[in-house]
């Protein structure tokens, strides 16, 4: 690998609320780094969706390959973007050629999802949206949703030929760091810019889930227990990019 490849990181963690009542997560992530480019992905299921959390794990691993494999073909900018999307679409499409039942069914239950998604290479970064969620480009943070009546576009609409309009933004950037929209429950997203999640293969996960999980200390002077709340109580899933620094 090129000593200037950006280094990337990805990780989802199951949310408070989720985990009291025996929710599966609903958030997935992936990353990939090539020889010149990295890139994240995160996914996040419709939680009005029977088991979305299968579309969201299908999609960010569907996405990430649309990606690399888009690169590799020499694909750059918008059109890369278009690559991954009508990868992972088709891709869709012949799962559902597979599935028993009612076609609209099956999408409204497995593949409902959002997407959000960020490629770093030497010259050049981009994050593209699909849905709603949060990215930050060297610090500056961006919100996109939500949408009325909490129904965001999602790619499983282009298999019903009603395809949605993405997100994308092109820049010159040495850290990036993309989120499903449970991080809102966060106190910004900058933190995660940091040289420890992607030099470590696990930190990000950890991190995620002691956020995720309820705070509690014994006051002895007083003799009780002090429990917090979870910083994090919706699902949540984190993608970093960072750039080798000169």
């Amino acid at each position: 690998m090129n000593t200037n490849t950006p280094r990337a990181a990805a990780a989802s963690v199951i949310g408070a609320r989720h985990l009291r009542t025996a929710r599966n997560g609903q958030d997935a992530a992936a990353a990939w780094i090539g020889e010149d480019a990295a890139a994240v992905v995160v996914c996040d299921g419709c939680g009005s969706g029977h088991s979305s959390e299968v579309g969201a794990r299908i999609g960010a691993q569907l996405m990430i390959q649309a990606i690399s494999t888009a690169i590799a073909a020499g694909a750059r900018g918008p059109v890369l973007w278009e690559r991954a999307r009508a990868h992972v679409t088709h891709a869709l499409e012949a799962l559902l050629e597979n599935l028993p039942g009612d076609r609209a069914l099956a999408i409204r239950d497995y593949f409902l999802f959002t997407i959000v998604a960020a490629v770093m290479s030497r010259d050049e970064a981009a994050v593209w949206m699909l849905g709603d969620g949060a990215y930050a480009i060297d610090g500056r943070t961006r919100e996109i949703g939500p949408f009325d009546d909490n129904q965001p576009p999602y790619l499983g609409y282009d298999l019903l030929g009603t395809a949605q309009p993405a997100h994308l933004e092109v820049a010159t950037a040495s850290s990036i760091v993309i989120a499903t929209d449970g991080a809102s429950d966060l106190d910004g997203l900058e933190r995660f810019a940091a040289a420890r999640f992607v030099d470590h293969p696990d930190a990000l996960r950890r991190d995620l889930a002691v956020l995720a999980r309820p705070g509690e200390r014994i006051d002895w002077e007083d003799r009780r227990v002090i429990r917090t709340p979870a910083t994090l109580q919706d699902d949540c899933a984190i993608g970093v990019l960072l750039r080798e620094a000169p």
